[in-house]
């Protein structure tokens, strides 16, 4: 009796490892935004309406993955495969939307500031231009 007793604890107790650590098998869901954030990083950097066009666009799209995440990670909403996050797993998958979100803005402000420096730049050279080429009629004129 007490060994049948013990054979069951044993079992149950595995069972609820297994449940505990492994959630039931399922496979853990990746995040799209850190492969949205190398994407971004990948964009060529230059002083051209269609790179802050393509700039936008990976904005965006990093946002809209975070906004899919947040509702996921608090249960509202299911992933593409309709499964829906273990309550066990909120805490957990909201400090990693944490992370990315947090690695994302860090990465589009970095890289915001480097293009306005380079428009900066440009303008700059641009009004540098400018000014020698009135001097040059200033002194041609008087």
């Amino acid at each position: 009796m007490a060994r049948s007793i013990l054979i069951l604890v044993l079992s149950f107790s595995f069972t609820a490892h297994a449940d505990l650590f492994d959630f039931g098998g399922d496979k853990e869901r990746e995040s799209r935004i850190p492969t949205l954030i190398e994407k971004l990083k990948a964009l060529e950097m230059k002083a051209d309406p269609s790179y802050d066009d393509a700039f936008n666009q990976h904005v965006k799209a990093i946002e809209n993955a975070v906004e899919e995440e947040k509702l996921y990670c608090s249960g509202e909403a299911p992933d593409s495969q309709g499964k829906t996050l273990p309550a066990a797993q909120k805490q957990l998958c909201m400090r990693e939307l944490k992370k990315n979100y947090v690695e994302a803005t860090d990465t589009i402000f970095d890289l915001k500031k480097k293009y306005l420096g380079i428009i900066h730049k440009k303008q700059i050279d641009k009004l540098s231009e400018i000014q020698s080429k009135l001097k040059s009629d200033i002194e041609k004129n008087f």
